[in-house]
């Protein structure tokens, strides 16, 4: 995780949407973005990473879980076997007994041939979304979740998708402290 700081107007957004490919390809710039050591033209950035806008834009009619599982069927539901094997890893390195249910979860999506239905309980779960599941996201014109919720459920919208890299702009503006750091 990277934490990119800066004062306005100095090109923070510029850079996550370069990063996320999704710079106006008119606009003219100097130098070089790379993966890995891939420059972007040997790749499609647009399935390797996310962009996840500082504006909440969601059809507010759809639930939490209509919301995931439409940006789910649109983006396609990655498969995490490479995650699961990086945090079983990282949780045997570190001592540390998985949560169960959690467990049970990240078996389930990593494994191939699984529906999309496991990866949104997931993520619905690990964003703490599953209480309001069943709630309508809503809209200036309509009552839904909170503000929190709406945050998370975004980010829950590229979570399901095969984005590797996810970047994420000001997406704690206009949460109190205690509701940034859940």
């Amino acid at each position: 995780m990277t934490l990119l700081l800066g004062p306005p107007s100095s090109g923070k957004t510029t850079l996550l949407l370069a990063l996320a490919g999704k710079l106006d390809p008119k606009l003219k710039f100097s130098g070089k973005v790379t993966y890995n050591g891939h420059e972007m033209n040997e790749f499609v950035p647009q399935r390797t990473a996310a962009y996840v806008s500082q504006n909440d834009l969601h059809i507010g009619e759809l639930t939490v879980r209509e919301t995931l599982e439409f940006s789910a069927r649109f983006q396609g539901v990655g498969l995490r076997y490479d995650m699961l094997e990086e945090v079983s890893r990282r949780e045997k390195e570190r001592n540390i007994i998985p949560d169960p249910d959690i467990d049970v979860f990240m078996k389930a999506i990593a494994t191939a041939g699984q529906k999309s239905n496991l990866v949104i309980d997931y993520y619905l779960k690990i964003l703490g979304l599953e209480t309001c599941a069943d709630t309508v996201v809503g809209n200036a014109m309509l009552r839904g979740v909170s503000g929190g919720q709406r945050k998370r459920v975004t980010t829950g919208e590229m979570l399901v998708g095969t984005a590797k890299a996810l970047f994420m702009d000001e997406i704690s503006t206009g949460l109190d402290s205690s509701t940034t750091f859940q």
